[in-house]
């Protein structure tokens, strides 16, 4: 909701600063709260940082709006528009990629009275429309950096307009929205080229733009390093800028962190979301470092609820590799208060746009490779004013990775603990030292981010009720344990190498696995089936596919890559046999929808199942051994219970009633090609 909130006897026009004003900016800005409070049924009414921002782009001088999430720019922006109503915004904003999302910023405008048009790349070829758009007709334009300049090889519709003097006129100013965007994605960082060029060339569009054309940048996260940047390479006048700074602290949000037990792929690491016997849910995003991850945890988490409750929607998986029908499906319902979905499972290029105001906890399994990500990803909950929780879960190695090639004297705290970066780096050599230091932190994690975003206001470091998990030697109160927001139970890691549910002054914890010692280690059995067993399961499959799209009595609408892609095929004929012991396997592995699974799933398991019915699990290999050793160690393979890795031989799937006429034979030297192995 847009800051100023509804009218009250306490909320009234800011008075003491209209009082500072000279009698054109008094009446602008009169003008300015008399248009918000009755434009729109809210009855807002504008806070004084938003009077600011509007007078300054009234006087033609750029501006900088640095706040928090939730704090009212979006307001920034409506201002001018309802002022001078004969001009129109251009608005840059970071991609949103469905229409739902796209429709949603707009009508947010439009419920001022501002004509309003997203343009991105599922804008419609229509003439009519673009000639609206060349001819001033609406007031706001909300696009994508990519629209502006050469993308993938073509000139878009807008970036041609811009040579039109007669489209040219029609713009009056320009909001870049999450601004930080032209730093952390628009420009090379620490030896990587930019992921969005685009956002780094916004100064292109300054340059093709009338001068005296003001600039106003707005963001949640503005860091000293990445503000002063913004400055410099969209060419702000250094003494004639606005810079309007308040404080992005939360005070409603509880900040944690918590160690994952063993590696990402543990996934009962998530145990704490859904508790046992199963009671409520808060209301919660998970951010994963990929899509597989995403898909793999809701699956897991999913099959934590009580029996009639799975694959229910309530636990739902969300990134960009699904359909944008599916992802509207699940957008609209966890919008919806009285949805069923509670708990999305997401990655970061998935989610952008997915604010909800009744998310009660965001949760980044995996360390955030940046603390501007952490922090906007932090700012998605709690939005309407409710308690709500921001907990970052970190591998192990956070803690030991060393600092030792950080340069102490660099100015920006997001810079890599490894120094200089490549292609091939990994995640623990790409993970900013801010991050870092956040999470080893044993002061307040409060004041960890009150440091970053340099915030020396008297709010920066107000909490509601709770502040976050360290410890606070003057004021104890503030202390919270994190395992009181969430049903479940926490993994634990004990010294001896136990892994418990429930920390040690949990007097129901239990535990999941022994001592180190006590059990033995089990060797994880082979991920991808051998290479002569590929060919003719490819081939029993794209069969199969062939008959089942020929019998689909929506073959003329659905092509044979909706029901299996050939990406699929391939995944499918080269995954061991272990791997898919079930419908469910198929699903995950593919990560397709419920909707696929119930019309396509137990046929093509029946096809794999039947395949592999004499299928003999491998026994564990040992060592190679030469000459004399070689008997030796053909004699003691017998006698192996000592040790400490042991393969179990995974149960064989149970012969399916399903007729076949495939004769199973040895297969080496059939094959005159190869399958691209499984990544």
């Amino acid at each position: 909701m847009l800051a100023g909130g509804r009218a009250s006897r306490n909320d009234a026009v800011p008075t003491a600063y209209l009082a500072t004003l000279d009698d054109r900016h008094a009446t602008l800005a009169l003008r300015a709260c008399l248009l918000a409070f009755f434009a729109n049924p809210k009855r807002i009414v504008p806070r004084q940082f938003q009077l600011e921002a509007t007078l300054a782009l009234a006087d033609g001088r750029d501006v900088i709006v640095d706040c928090g999430t939730g704090s009212g720019k979006t307001l920034c922006q409506i201002l001018p528009n309802l002022l001078f109503p004969t001009t129109s915004s251009l608005t840059i904003s970071p991609l949103k990629r469905l229409q739902v999302v796209q429709v949603r910023d707009a009508a947010e405008f439009e419920s001022w009275g501002i004509k309003t048009v997203c343009i991105n790349e599922d804008t419609p070829n229509d003439s009519e429309l673009w000639n609206r758009i060349r001819d001033g007709h609406f007031q706001h334009l909300i696009v994508q950096p990519e629209q502006l300049k050469v993308f993938q090889g073509h000139l878009p519709r807008l970036a041609r307009l811009l040579d039109i003097p007669k489209f040219i006129k029609t713009i009056t100013r320009v909001h870049v929205d999450e601004a930080h965007n032209h730093v952390l994605a628009g420009l090379p960082r620490f030896g990587l080229p930019p992921f969005r060029p685009a956002w780094g060339s916004l100064i292109d569009l300054r340059f093709r733009l009338p001068k005296g054309i003001p600039v106003q940048a707005l963001s949640g996260t503005f860091p000293a390093h990445i503000k002063s940047t913004v400055i410099e390479h969209l060419h702000f006048h250094p003494s004639k800028f606005l810079d309007l700074k308040l404080s992005s602290n939360r005070s409603n949000t509880i900040y944690a962190t918590h160690r994952i037990v063993g590696k990402l792929s543990d996934f009962r690491n998530l145990n704490f979301l859904v508790g046992s016997p199963h009671t409520y849910l808060r209301k919660a995003i998970v951010f994963h470092d990929n899509r597989q991850e995403s898909a793999a945890a809701a699956a897991h988490v999913d099959q934590l609820l009580p029996r009639h409750l799975q694959k229910t929607g309530i636990v739902c998986h969300y990134h960009s590799g699904m359909s944008k029908d599916y992802l509207t499906k699940i957008f609209d319902d966890f919008s919806n208060p009285n949805g069923t979905c509670k708990i999305i499972h997401g990655t970061e290029g998935a989610s952008t746009g997915l604010d909800v105001s009744d998310i009660d906890a965001v949760v980044d399994y995996g360390c955030t490779q940046n603390m501007s990500t952490a922090l906007q990803r932090g700012g998605r909950c709690g939005r309407r004013g409710q308690e709500s929780l921001y907990l970052v879960m970190v591998e192990p190695w956070v803690y030991t990775a060393s600092l030792e090639a950080v340069d102490a004297n660099c100015t920006d705290p997001d810079k890599p603990i490894s120094g200089r970066l490549i292609k091939t780096s990994k995640k623990p050599e790409r993970t900013g030292l801010a991050m870092v230091l956040y999470v080893r932190s044993e002061v307040c994690l409060r004041e960890m981010i009150r440091r970053y975003l340099s915030d020396n206001s008297p709010q920066a470091l107000d909490a509601s009720t709770w502040c976050c998990d360290r410890h606070h030697p003057t004021d104890p109160s503030l202390d919270y344990d994190k395992s009181a927001f969430f049903p479940g139970k926490f993994l634990y890691l004990s010294d001896d190498g136990a892994v418990w549910a429930g920390d040690e002054e949990d007097a129901e914890r239990a535990m999941l696995d022994p001592p180190k010692g006590e059990k033995r280690k089990r060797r994880r059995g082979p991920t991808n089936r051998p290479v002569d067993d590929r060919v003719e399961l490819h081939h029993l499959l794209k069969t199969y596919l062939e008959k089942a799209h020929a019998s689909d009595p929506l073959r003329a609408v659905r092509t044979r890559t909706s029901i299996l892609s050939d990406t699929a095929l391939v995944t499918l004929a080269t995954a061991h046999p272990t791997r898919i012991r079930s419908i469910g396997d198929i699903v995950n592995m593919l990560e397709e929808t419920t909707e696929w699974e119930e019309e396509w799933g137990s046929q093509v398991f029946n096809v794999i199942s039947e395949y592999d019915v004499d299928f003999v699990p491998p026994v564990a290999r040992t060592k190679r051994t030469k000459g004399k050793n070689k008997a030796k160690a053909m004699l003691s393979e017998d006698d192996d219970e000592d040790d400490d890795e042991v393969y179990d031989a995974p149960r064989q799937n149970p012969l399916l009633e399903v007729s076949s006429n495939v004769r199973r034979t040895a297969r080496k030297g059939k094959a005159s090609w190869k399958l691209r192995p499984q990544e």
